[in-house]
């Protein structure tokens, strides 16, 4: 006899309103009218590269988005569908409307978890060929709530068939005073307590209860039934330092009961010593994040409703602890200290001495659908400078997750002082302006000079002036494919004036852009930007054609892992380790393929937009490059 199959929530519009809708750029079309039912009116942005947002407000499970293109009998848009995975914006749908209706056409794609949702726009083609990028209508389809509509789960019977907790130990609230019950790997594969440590009724997610009459730690007087961060294989405790290395944890969860009279429960925190570090606290409504013995440091929302799945992201490093709220910055806490691990639960913040009734019936609770943890050796602020991650043990490199083999010798690595190696970079060597090793700059604004690229510390530090003059490098290295790893971040050290565009590129050989392509894989206007943009231009194309790609929010003064992979099949870049675009082929009349430059070389820049003086001084700076095959 067949099981009867088991019921799924149908997907059912959940498209925000007008208010929950941005967009990057827009005449006198709103982004608004994407989403007002009316035909009417549409969204207009211009340019390769315009988007357009929803804002859906609470984590959910998309399934598809429909789309009504303004003059859709005569224009076929080129987009993608994109959405935000709490650290970047990942590509679900890539493609072209069908030019053979003005009506709402479907677009699927494998369910994904989240709050953001955008339209990438990339012009359109059919009647003509153009830069705008207008919708009449736009509708996201979903599950509200986690439920994506098909396998709920139903077959995991442990924890651990949820969350990968081969680096943890789960801590109960039962047990002897000041003793609870611990479980340690092995046992915690196959360990589950009904009670206080399960599958969730959904089957998607663990379920962490604490009783305000449960067993408490000696350190505490609350109960807690919560994971705590171990060594890999779950049998030692571990910890790190702040200021070492970068460290992250990503929990998506949510709170889904509180106690009475003091309804207060932890969700995540990061504890150092004896004590917490900074937690994610909800109480009564209240999201909070503390800061120490701050229980108030930042608030988060005050209108949080139980039940509802966010995410919440610490990143670590450079004594400092970054806090992300659904892929948003909330708040910075500088902290530097080397026993500091990640928890994450449920933190009953009541007992029975300040909440009724004393029994297991009231209780804090939370369920957690999704937990990781990444440490990188060398992602982030080791205090001599050397963030090299030459153990080859850091998966936010590229070339690390991904197995490029061992750097060429051309790879530099700054453990020198003083100007870069000649063996391994070009400088400009002219006399403009009187000075030796000075070039034009960018357009002729201003100069590109060998004095502005130095060494010291294990960094090599490009400099922008006020009056213009910057750094350039071009590695010793012509080549035909190849693949590029580069650390680096970049400031503004002025408080007025132009800014200058820091820039990784492979410049053709020929130096003729137009007819051998150039690929800006890191290029951004601003050395404070929150964003990163890629201009990948087409060879064999007089009219400069040029794919853009954006990675938003990403904050370019903190150190990033850039890497570029060009090969025969495409144009790859990453950031710490994950793919942010891929391009390939595009020949027609007017270019070529995209990956069929010639030949190329490595550039660095810090590129002078401006003239020769009125720039904000600024500092490019990188900590190593590495070349592979």
């Amino acid at each position: 006899m067949l099981a009867p199959t088991p019921a799924h929530a149908a997907p059912v519009q959940i498209t925000p309103d007008g208010d929950a809708v941005t967009a990057s750029t827009s005449d006198e079309n709103v982004p608004a009218n994407a989403v007002d039912d009316d035909y009417d009116t549409r969204w207009s942005g211009e340019g390769d590269g315009a988007w357009l947002e929803l804002d859906l407000g609470a984590s959910m499970t998309v399934t598809h988005m429909k789309l009504a293109v303004y003059n859709g009998t005569e224009r076929r848009n080129v987009f993608e569908l994109q959405y935000w995975n709490g650290s970047r914006w990942v590509t679900v749908h890539d493609g072209e409307t069908s030019g053979e209706t003005t009506r709402l056409e479907t677009f699927r794609f494998d369910p994904v978890q989240t709050s953001r949702v955008r339209y990438l726009g990339h012009g359109y083609e059919g009647d003509g060929e153009g830069d705008w990028n207008s919708l009449t209508e736009v509708e996201v389809w979903g599950t509200p709530g986690g439920d994506d509509g098909g396998d709920d789960g139903g077959d995991a019977e442990f924890p651990s068939d949820v969350l990968d907790l081969s680096d943890w130990k789960v801590t109960l609230p039962i047990g002897d005073d000041g003793d609870p019950t611990e479980i340690f790997q092995p046992d915690l594969d196959t360990y589950v307590h009904d009670e206080f440590f399960r599958v969730s009724d959904s089957g998607d997610a663990v379920r962490f209860r604490a009783p305000v009459n449960g067993v408490t730690t000696g350190g505490s007087s609350y109960p807690r039934s919560e994971l705590r961060e171990m060594e890999p294989g779950g049998g030692d405790e571990t910890e790190w330092s702040s200021t070492s290395g970068t460290h992250t944890m990503t929990v998506r969860e949510a709170f889904t009961h509180l106690p009475e009279d003091k309804p207060h429960v932890v969700g995540a925190q990061i504890h150092g010593g004896d004590d917490d570090v900074t937690v994610i606290r909800l109480e009564g409504s209240k999201l909070w994040i503390t800061e120490g013995d701050e229980s108030n440091h930042h608030l988060i929302t005050d209108d949080y409703e139980l039940g509802t799945v966010f995410e919440v992201r610490y990143v670590v490093s450079d004594g400092e602890i970054d806090i992300y709220y659904n892929g948003a910055l909330e708040t910075t806490i500088e902290h530097r200290d080397s026993s500091n691990y990640f928890k994450a639960g449920a933190y009953t913040q009541a007992n029975c001495g300040n909440s009724s009734p004393c029994s297991d019936d009231n209780y804090g609770e939370v369920e957690i659908y999704d937990v990781a943890v990444t440490h990188g050796s060398g992602s982030g602020g080791d205090e001599d400078g050397d963030n090299g991650g030459g153990d080859g043990s850091d998966s936010t490199q590229a070339a690390v997750r991904h197995g490029w083999g061992t750097p060429l010798a051309i790879s530099d690595e700054f453990d020198y002082t003083g100007p870069v190696d000649p063996e391994k970079w070009a400088v400009p060597s002219g006399t403009v302006g009187g000075t030796q090793g000075c070039w034009e700059g960018h357009d002729g604004n201003g100069r590109r000079c060998a004095k502005n690229s130095v060494v010291e510390d294990g960094i090599m530090t490009m400099t922008g002036e006020a009056n213009g003059d910057s750094g350039w490098l071009r590695q010793r290295l012509e080549t035909q494919y190849g693949r590029w790893e580069i650390r680096s971040r970049s400031q503004n050290t002025g408080s007025s004036g132009g800014l200058y565009h820091p820039l990784h590129l492979i410049w053709p050989t020929e130096g003729n852009r137009l007819e051998n392509g150039e690929y800006d894989w890191v290029e951004y206007a601003n050395p404070d930007a929150q964003c990163l943009t890629a201009f990948l231009h087409y060879p064999q194309s007089p009219t400069d054609e040029k794919e853009r790609r954006d990675l938003c929010p990403l904050d370019m003064t903190e150190w990033h892992n850039f890497a570029f992979e060009w090969t025969p099949d495409a144009l790859v870049g990453y950031v710490d380790g994950e793919e942010w675009f891929r391009v390939a082929d595009g020949a027609n009349d007017e270019r070529g393929d995209i990956q069929d430059m010639p030949s190329g070389h490595l550039n660095i820049q810090l590129d002078n937009f401006t003239g020769d003086g009125g720039l904000r001084p600024a500092e490019f700076q990188v900590d190593w490059v590495r070349v592979y095959e």
